[in-house]
């Protein structure tokens, strides 16, 4: 998969670790009467994800290529750890492996028999990823939010918001979320690039707080297969 793809990927990492280290700021938020609110709706996902130590799920995703008339169907498992460590264990059509622990990332491509370890900072190509990996990032903060289709009252099942950078280097125009109504987790979430490109991830099995121990987040190279150093960029 292109380098620029899997940097997008990170920041969908960046948004699912940001609401597991928000500051509480709009958990401080006074109630409001309108459940429904779109206020309210950022409060409990926030909540939510505020209150969890770790999470897992499995997840397909769909990435759209701008000039491709077929899409990538992609599948695997996701798990998540406070305050910084995640891994992407993809399993079709290929296997490969995304590890990220502090602010060190491996990526394993068992085809290619080699890992590409690099800083997440060289790799992103925005500073929302790493604002939100520290803990400083909000939905609010970092996100102008809004209804999915403002002009239908919003259905007591799944919320569906659009969330807009504030950011302009992040290559995104906007990103798309669904919540489940019970929970509160993000359930689907649509990335679409400025260069025409969309990437969607909908995520099943939702686990949480299941103990996940912090060697699992660590990536040992398996015997024989090429450790790559990735260059570090320029300041």
């Amino acid at each position: 998969m292109p380098r620029a793809m899997r940097i997008r990927r990170f920041v969908v990492l960046g948004v699912l670790i940001g609401l597991f280290q928000t500051s509480g700021a709009v958990l401080a938020a006074p109630p409001t009467a309108d459940e429904n609110s779109i206020e309210d709706v950022i409060r409990k996902i926030q909540a939510a994800y505020e209150k969890t130590i770790d999470w897992k799920a499995g997840f397909q995703q769909i990435t759209r290529i701008e000039g491709f008339e077929t899409p990538i169907t992609s599948r695997g498992r996701l798990y998540i750890k406070k305050p910084d460590k995640l891994r992407w264990d993809y399993s079709e059509p290929n296997r490969h492996q995304i590890v990220v622990n502090a602010q060190k990332i491996w990526i394993y491509t068992p085809e290619q028999n080699q890992v590409i370890v690099s800083l997440f900072s060289d790799v992103s190509d925005s500073q929302l990823p790493l604002h939100l990996l520290s803990g400083v990032g909000r939905l609010d903060q970092d996100f102008t939010v809004q209804w999915a289709d403002p002009e239908k009252p919003q259905p007591p099942g799944a919320p569906a918001l659009i969330l807009i950078p504030k950011d302009p280097r992040t290559g995104l125009t906007r990103l798309r979320m669904e919540v489940d109504p019970g929970s509160y987790f993000i359930t689907r979430l649509a990335l679409f690039e400025a260069n025409g490109n969309e990437s969607s991830f909908q995520f099943t099995q939702i686990g949480h707080d299941t103990g996940l121990k912090d060697r699992f987040f660590v990536f040992t190279p398996p015997k024989g297969v090429v450790v790559v150093e990735a260059p570090r960029m320029r300041p």
